[in-house]
């Protein structure tokens, strides 16, 4: 395995004071580009809570060389790529990834937003209102519920209890006073001296150092600013915290102060252990005790030496019952881990991770992860490492951790900065930790490259297409299941999905994503990353598939019968995305019985489905050791190169999932099969998402989780609209989205030539993206859908051949949803939509 992508690039000084670290990615396609901001929330006045934060989302309203349309944002969808910001306790960062070649035009976007933006009084209006919808949806959500009751118990003096996220009330923009030390915040940290800029891409070193030559030159020179934080202490409490919509929780919150240097990398290796899944695990006790579902290792607060670590663990009904023996049991195996300290074959598991999380990273991955100061590198010591870790250890020990006990039952206000908190407070119980015979998780054997294997032939795998390419040693696998007539009940999939979650964490460390999705008449599984990790993989998951555990059926059950209720610890709009490849696989509405009875009589159903699939970047004996472990796979072998039919027409899906928010995701299926087609819709959502993110977010402000694209999802193209709002309905959001295609049916017919060709570029190249993880999602889309292997070379052709009048009719197309629509919300159809439904047949073939 290459070093070389575990080494921490030079950080050099640049005059003015700017800061940089350069990456040359000689392999890719895109680059990428992220500065860092050393101040953040708790840098703001005191008086307005929440400025550094609305700082960052004014940012990208216009500057003085680029008016909001020709800003960063509207620059990187056009061009395909992928921006985002986020503000933190001490730090604001912004980033980006699009085509290499357009590097320098972002980054000078990029630079003028931060150094001259223009802060519109009208625009800070309008941007309140989505901070305050943002506050609304945070207000339901666990953690950020969590968090502000932690708060609470902290110490006043330290800003980790202030309320920081911002709303309508703590944000005063109409007045001099607020204006003068929004400006003033500005001017005092956003500059050379307080900015670390880092850089990714194909590019050669010399030409990425004059990209950062140039930022430096664009931005005000200063000098970097330190500030000491406040103590953090709190004392040993108890709270039972209402979350609505929350399943029964425990976090176990560690608040440290005067960490040792080098506590960043021993806390990721504690965060490490303490999380696996594997036989012998502190989880693998818990779940076997039928306490808890999992565990999550969190860092709401990092900066300097000090820490808050929380640890998350969702309860079953016991759990809740049993709380102490939970946290004695927590207790016990830290006190059995700091004991056992860093063991040689343990250290170098946890460097294996470390090296194959870095070797899948795409340039912006790496920019983020590098960004970090003391994140691991291989140039970490294993002596630096144990003293570090001691210290942390006994500070862990000694650390008496606060408790929250969380659930949806109804609670008295608290007193709270911010966001409203209910809770109880409870007496603290001192609690001794558990003595069992603790050991240390098994290895991950899935790190270990592959045992030779002389009997299988990729040759003799007949349900898998082969495409051999250089993907850098990135690889991916695509299996399908598809059900002749009826298939399975959803609960069996989820008693699938709940025996797959220990692999999805073990193959993740072994550099390996891992997906199942329900496709509705069709299951698949993807497996992408490190292409030598994955027969071993292969094989113990098809095992698994084949034959899970007992259990597995009554959590499938339970797991589906709460399929519909919503979650406060997820965004509803993602709740909603991650049930829309079923609903556009069906072939008609969900009618799950009510009944469910659900034994190991049921997997004959899935163990005879016929299955199919794609592999990609395997080559000579890995090929051959793959089909080998393809063996243990369900399923019946071959190729049929069957699409599945999606439910056509115009449906209406109620997802169930009440909550105070309305989302909605809005699909239009392509009419057709045509690259013609398929060729005008991809550049009509490529023209409309920065207008559809204004229109419905800045000047209607809806919400703030709104966008738009084309898509392709279980093998259906088409455009996707979603959004999530507080204040409108389904019906409304829908007249919304149908209003502003009308209002883009005349701005399409004035649209300037040279958009339109900045346009199609945009979208050809994304057509042929190379970056493997793109790649490899396109080829398998374009097969489930049944296109020839030249299809992206037939609609890039078509791309280069659009007529204005085609692209209008086109949009005419979509507006009357000529190849069917399916509404998935969180809310009944309104009265009208039978109305809808029965003006707007398709006037097309179904699509294939």
């Amino acid at each position: 395995m290459d070093n070389d992508i575990a080494e921490r690039p030079e950080l050099s000084h640049l005059p003015g004071g700017l800061r940089i670290r350069l990456l040359p990615r000689r392999r890719s396609s895109q680059a990428a580009a992220l500065v860092r901001v050393h101040a953040g929330a708790h840098d703001a006045p005191a008086a307005y809570p929440g400025l550094a934060h609305f700082l960052e989302h004014l940012l990208f309203l216009g500057s003085d060389h680029y008016p909001p349309e020709q800003g960063l944002m509207p620059f990187i969808q056009g061009c395909g790529g992928q921006l985002n910001a986020s503000t933190r306790e001490r730090h604001t960062d912004f980033f980006f990834q699009l085509p290499a070649e357009l590097l320098e035009q972002g980054l000078l976007r990029l630079l003028d937003m931060l150094a001259h933006p223009l802060l519109d009084p009208a625009a800070q209006l309008r941007e309140r209102e989505v901070l305050q919808a943002e506050y609304l949806a945070r207000a339901q959500d666990s953690e950020t519920l969590c968090d502000a009751a932690l708060g609470t118990l902290l110490d006043v003096e330290h800003p980790f209890g202030g309320f920081h996220a911002g709303n309508r009330d703590s944000l005063p923009v109409e007045t001099d006073e607020f204006q003068q030390a929004l400006r003033g915040y500005h001017r005092r940290f956003y500059h050379a001296g307080q900015i670390e800029l880092l850089l990714a891409g194909p590019q050669s070193t010399t030409e990425l150092q004059r990209l950062s030559e140039l930022a430096a030159r664009n931005l005000p020179s200063g000098a970097s600013l330190e500030r000491a934080p406040a103590p953090l202490r709190a004392s040993a409490s108890w709270l039972d915290v209402q979350i609505p919509n929350g399943a029964p929780g425990l976090h176990l919150c560690f608040v440290l102060d005067e960490l040792p240097e080098g506590n960043a990398v021993a806390l990721d290796y504690l965060a490490t252990w303490i999380s696996s899944e594997m036989p012998g695990s502190l989880l693998a006790n818990l779940r076997a005790e039928s306490f808890c579902n999992g565990l999550k290792w969190r860092e709401p607060y990092r900066y300097a030496n000090q820490a808050v670590v929380v640890l998350t663990l969702p309860l079953t009904e016991r759990g809740r019952a049993q709380p102490q023996e939970i946290i004695s049991r927590v207790l016990g195996w830290l006190t059995f881990f700091a004991r056992a300290g860093i063991q040689r074959q343990s250290r170098e598991e946890y460097r294996f991770i470390r090296l194959r999380s870095l070797q899948g990273f795409t340039p912006l991955e790496l920019l983020r992860y590098w960004v970090e100061p003391a994140a691991w590198s291989a140039a970490n010591d294993s002596d630096s490492l144990q003293q570090a870790f001691d210290a942390l250890m006994r500070r862990v020990s000694s650390c008496e951790p606060i408790v929250l006990l969380t659930g949806s039952d109804e609670r008295p206000a608290l007193a709270s900065n911010g966001f409203p908190v209910r809770a109880r407070r409870e007496a603290p119980r001192r609690i001794e930790p558990c003595s069992l015979d603790w050991r240390l998780p098994e290895p991950n054997t899935w790190l270990k490259p592959p045992a030779p294997q002389m009997r299988g032939s990729a040759a003799d795998e007949s349900s898998l297409r082969w495409k051999t390419s250089d993907c850098n040693g990135q690889a991916a696998l695509y299996l399908r299941w598809q059900f002749a007539e009826t298939p399975p009940c959803a609960a069996l999939w989820h008693a699938l999905w709940s025996t797959l979650q220990p692999c999805l964490w073990a193959a993740k460390q072994a550099g390996v994503t891992l997906r199942f999705e329900d496709f509705g008449h069709a299951w698949c599984l993807s497996l992408l990353g490190f292409a030598e990790a994955f027969p071993r993989i292969v094989e113990s998951i098809g095992r698994l598939l084949n034959s899970p555990p007992s259990q597995a059926f009554a959590e499938g059950i339970r797991l589906a019968g709460e399929a519909g209720r919503s979650s406060g610890d997820e965004m509803l709009i993602r709740q909603l995305i991650r049930q829309l490849p079923r609903q556009l696989g069906q072939r008609a509405p969900d009618h799950e019985a009510k009944e469910l009875r659900l034994d190991r009589s049921v997997l004959l159903h899935w163990q005879t489905a016929q299955r199919d699939g794609l592999a990609m970047g395997f080559t000579g004996d890995l090929a051959d050791s793959l089909a080998e472990a393809m063996k243990a796979m369900p399923g019946l072998s071959g190729d049929t190169n069957d699409t599945i039919r999606p439910f056509a027409g115009h449906r209406w899906h109620d997802a169930g999932l009440r909550a105070t928010d309305t989302a909605v995701l809005l699909f239009c299926s392509l009419p057709d099969a045509n690259p013609e087609t398929e060729a005008g819709w991809r550049l009509l959502a490529r023209l409309m998402e920065g207008d559809f993110f204004r229109r419905l977010r800045g000047e209607l402000q809806l919400g703030y989780a709104v966008f738009c694209g084309f898509r392709q999802i279980a093998g259906q193209g088409g455009i996707l609209f979603a959004v999530q709002s507080p204040k409108a309905s389904a019906a409304e959001i829908l007249a919304h989205v149908g209003a502003f295609l009308a209002d883009f049916t005349h701005q399409l017919s004035d649209l300037p030539a040279e958009r339109m060709a900045q346009a199609v570029q945009a979208s050809t190249d994304l057509l042929f993206d190379n970056e493997p993880e793109i790649a490899m999602e396109r080829t398998w889309q374009n097969h489930l859908a049944g296109q020839p292997e030249d299809h992206p070379q037939r609609v890039a052709a078509a791309l280069r051949k659009l007529q204005l009048a085609d692209l209008l009719g086109q949009l005419q197309a979509l507006r009357e949803a000529e190849g069917g629509r399916l509404v998935l919300a969180n809310a009944p159809p309104p009265s009208e939509w039978a109305q809808t439904v029965r003006e707007n047949r398709p006037r097309c073939s179904p699509p294939r």
